[in-house]
């Protein structure tokens, strides 16, 4: 009898162990089809930034999974093309300045509708954050009217102010859960060792803050660096130009796909750097503000 307990433990034991081995090979079998469905358009655009015509016109022969010829002569030109390299300053110029402008609005705001009930602060929250419901289409010709009333049109400020319009809700919406996170008790304390409302803000409330505050800032980074309605209806009549409105511009003489893929690549390369650049205050950001 003992030996068939023993037994049946082994058979047990050795069914468990069989059941967690398929289960992580489900798990990283998901993880590696969901790695793969990533980086393959990645390595699409890679591929095809860095091909030679011949990889790319192929006179209807497949398209190799790897360029004949693997060239950069696609970027030399477009780190020459002066278009190019306006537009690139013009659309970070405009993401820059409407992070700015976002979190100078939107944080704020979210911090007094987070820490100071008053009547009707919920209806207050929820039309603010509702504005995004309509559509940018809707909303464009009479926020370029008013534009063109003050002279904002064909201007870095008026284009960064089009995308704040669109920014600040989101901002409010994330940094209202960042404040709703951190005790209130941290910012009375202050207070009660002397500090103003204003400083227990700045100085303590806000560093605990930099982690939710830098993901709002990198949302408002891709959003203005990739909007085009907005800057194409403020730009339409001026000499300068976003990377998108000059894409647009771009595709109506039908360029390869060569050329296409190069600019992608190059439209990604400051929305990684700057994410970069930001990640580390979503890092340190957590601790910062709690030991002053």
């Amino acid at each position: 009898m003992a030996q068939k307990t023993v037994g049946e433990s082994m058979r047990e034991k050795g069914a468990s162990i069989s059941k967690i081995s398929a289960t992580r090979i489900i798990w990283f079998a998901g993880i590696v089809l969901m790695i793969l469905i990533v980086l393959a358009p990645i390595f699409v655009m890679f591929k095809y930034s860095i091909s030679d015509r011949s990889s790319v016109v192929t006179g209807g022969m497949p398209i190799p999974l790897w360029p004949y010829h693997p060239t950069v002569e696609q970027f030399e030109g477009l780190a020459t093309m002066d278009s190019f390299i306006t537009a690139a300053f013009t659309s970070m110029k405009v993401a820059l300045l409407s992070v700015i402008i976002s979190l100078a609005i939107g944080t704020p705001a979210a911090y007094a509708l987070v820490r100071y009930r008053f009547p009707g602060i919920m209806v207050l929250a929820t039309m603010l954050i509702s504005v995004r419901l309509f559509p940018d289409i809707v909303s464009v010709v009479p926020i370029v009217e008013t534009f063109i009333r003050f002279q904002l049109v064909n201007s870095v400020l008026g284009v960064a102010m089009a995308h704040s319009l669109l920014s600040t809700p989101y901002v409010i919406f994330i940094a209202m859960g960042v404040f709703e996170m951190i005790p209130k008790d941290l910012d009375e304390q202050a207070q009660i060792l002397g500090a103003s409302k204003l400083y227990s803000f700045t100085r303590i409330v806000l560093p605990v803050a930099l982690p939710g505050l830098a993901a709002a800032a990198i949302y408002v980074f891709l959003l203005s660096w990739d909007e085009f309605i907005f800057a194409y209806f403020l730009l339409a009549f001026g000499e300068l130009s976003t990377l998108p409105v000059l894409l647009q511009k771009i595709l109506s003489w039908t360029p390869q796909h060569n050329l296409l893929a190069a600019i992608s690549v190059m439209l990604s390369i400051p929305v990684i750097i700057f994410t970069f650049v930001v990640q580390k205050y979503m890092q340190t950001g957590a601790t910062a503000g709690a030991v002053k």
